[in-house]
């Protein structure tokens, strides 16, 4: 699967998001989901899914603030780095990184009024377990499994073609394993009998 943008700078916008989504909430009593609206239609939203350093390293949590409110910026109280409004924001960014799927595309299937819900037991396990809350209600159609179909082709006889072992094949399908770290033989071997580009099997 390939991210959003450079990993480094993933902690940088799940502290930005969390900051902003907390204070928006908390500091200036908006409801979690008309606050998401505010800011998905905000200048905000696109910078912060593609780590704009304008944005995710140039601005303040507060300056966000005010350009989503369409306002000046105030001196306001800090986030604190612990409610379950900082815990949504942080992991709304962390799958906006990994599925690299629009806030709009989260937020419309999971809203942030029900993610909130999930504060526990999910805010006390690994950050990857949260994935799931998405993963079902997202469109994630592997595109090696769609091209394998175009071609109307079963798991065993592209795995019979391209020399790769089926049960390889079913985990990329099935999300098991991270088709963008397949070694560059194998990738090529699928793109051959798919008549594909590598490229068209990581989208």
């Amino acid at each position: 699967m390939i991210h959003a943008y450079n990993e480094e700078f993933l902690p940088i916008i799940q502290t930005k998001l969390a900051s902003v989504i907390e204070l928006g909430v908390l500091t200036e009593k908006i409801e979690i989901d008309q606050f998401m609206e505010l800011f998905l239609s905000s200048p905000v939203c696109l910078p912060l899914e593609t780590a704009n350093p304008i944005f995710a390293l140039g601005k303040s949590a507060n300056e966000l603030l005010a350009v989503i409110l369409n306002k000046e910026p105030t001196e306001i109280e800090e986030s604190s780095y612990s409610s379950p409004e900082y815990w949504v924001g942080y992991v709304l960014a962390y799958a906006q990184w990994y599925f690299n799927k629009p806030f709009s595309e989260l937020v419309a299937a999971y809203p942030c009024s029900k993610l909130i819900g999930n504060y526990f037991p999910y805010h006390e396990t690994d950050i990857t377990n949260c994935l799931e809350l998405f993963r079902s209600r997202l469109n994630l159609e592997c595109k090696l499994k769609t091209l394998r179909i175009s071609k109307k082709l079963s798991q065993t006889q592209l795995s019979l073609l391209s020399g790769v072992p089926v049960r390889t094949i079913k985990a990329y399908e099935q999300g098991k394993l991270d088709i963008c770290k397949a070694q560059a033989e194998t990738l090529y071997a699928l793109a051959k009998v798919l008549n594909c580009s590598i490229e068209d099997l990581l989208q």
